[in-house]
């Protein structure tokens, strides 16, 4: 099935313009650091509340079938409360685990929403990755151009890397804090960024769409 967005791979232009942007030495004032979303620059966390939703045909198209069976012509539109519940609903959607998607749907909490996505039956690792990061970019294009404050801060970093400084995370974020990452001479020991390349893909490659939007 043909996807509406482009795979964060190898072989994708903008993340390689993404990862050379990443290898240059740099002294941190060309990078955008963040990581929780009460601290500088929040608003690119997965956690941050903001209401946005996706049609269901996106959605199905995403995880690679029916995402709601119950109301296949998508009449009654999903609303999600952050980027993390999107992403999670999807995570067991993929997997046809209609009970997970409705108990993350049914809770505020991003904490929660991925502690429950993690128990997704079926769960197979190597058909999540296939997709995981092509639903991180729609449920962010969708996020940041449905709210005009968060859309301008996003198009406000310019041509500044983004990174999630993620300690523990070295997949979606860079696996250093701030502090030890300014430290450096440069990324080359970061991990891959996952998160921030999307949301510099969402800046650059999505520019268009996202002023689209009042």
């Amino acid at each position: 099935m043909s996807k509406r967005f482009p795979r964060t791979t190898s072989t994708s232009p903008v993340l390689k313009e993404a990862q050379l942007r990443v290898s240059k030495p740099s002294n941190g004032d060309d990078v955008v650091f963040f990581f929780k979303a009460n601290e500088a620059y929040g608003e690119f966390c997965q956690w941050y509340p903001a209401t946005f939703t996706v049609s269901k045909a996106e959605m199905s198209d995403l995880v690679g079938h029916t995402i709601d069976e119950d109301d296949p012509e998508g009449w009654q539109p999903i609303y999600f409360n952050c980027a993390e519940q999107f992403m999670m609903y999807c995570k067991a959607g993929r997997f046809h685990d209609t009970n997970t998607q409705r108990l993350v749907l049914a809770t505020s909490d991003p904490k929660e929403q991925k502690r429950l996505a993690r128990l997704t039956k079926g769960f197979d690792a190597a058909s999540w990755d296939e997709i995981k990061s092509d639903v991180v970019i729609a449920g962010n294009v969708a996020k940041f151009g449905q709210n005009k404050a968060l859309k301008e801060v996003l198009l406000s970093t310019g041509d500044r890397i983004l990174a999630e400084a993620a300690s523990e995370d070295s997949v979606w974020g860079i696996g250093f804090t701030a502090e030890e990452a300014r430290r450096m001479d440069n990324q080359e020991r970061w991990g891959e960024n996952r998160l921030g390349k999307a949301l510099m893909e969402i800046s650059t490659e999505r520019l268009k769409e996202l002023k689209a939007y009042p």
